[in-house]
């Protein structure tokens, strides 16, 4: 994906949030631990949010930034890595959080080589709005998984 639009690009994430979404939900069902289910069940929650917060955003984007060309040379390499994050139903609390968050973060630095690459601020700014939600999200679930934990 070396040069692609900003919709693309936000397209892909907004797709990847929703598989994200499905998986966590696919895993809440065959999760033998309660805490686990539970935090699966609200990481799946939060994945659709996140979705829909994206769709959102690229509707009230203007056209001129969503049909801008960024030069993202690691972009595919980066959403690749993100997807090889694997959960599986063995997963302790610890886990899931491990692995969640190691998602978070590959996506953020998605965000930022999107932002470094892009010619127009404008862009730059959507990036680093991206970044800065992606950030509190990270904090969310870092206090949702102390919580699942305490149970």
């Amino acid at each position: 994906m070396r040069f692609t639009q900003v919709r693309k690009m936000l397209d892909q994430v907004r797709e990847f949030h929703g598989q994200l979404a499905e998986y966590y939900n696919q895993l809440s069902d065959t999760a033998a631990q309660e805490r686990v289910k539970l935090l699966l069940d609200h990481m799946s929650s939060h994945e659709q949010h996140l979705q829909k917060s994206l769709a959102a955003y690229e509707e009230d984007e203007s056209r001129q930034v969503m049909d801008t060309y960024v030069d993202c040379i690691y972009c595919d390499e980066i959403l690749a890595t993100c997807e090889q994050s694997p959960i599986t139903p063995q997963l302790d609390v610890d886990g899931v959080i491990r692995v969640a968050m190691d998602v978070d973060n590959c996506l953020l630095r998605f965000y930022r080589e999107v932002a470094a690459n892009a010619d127009s601020e404008t862009v730059r700014e959507v990036f680093r709005n991206l970044i800065d939600a992606e950030e509190a999200e990270l904090r969310k679930l870092a206090m949702n998984a102390l919580g699942a934990k305490d149970m």
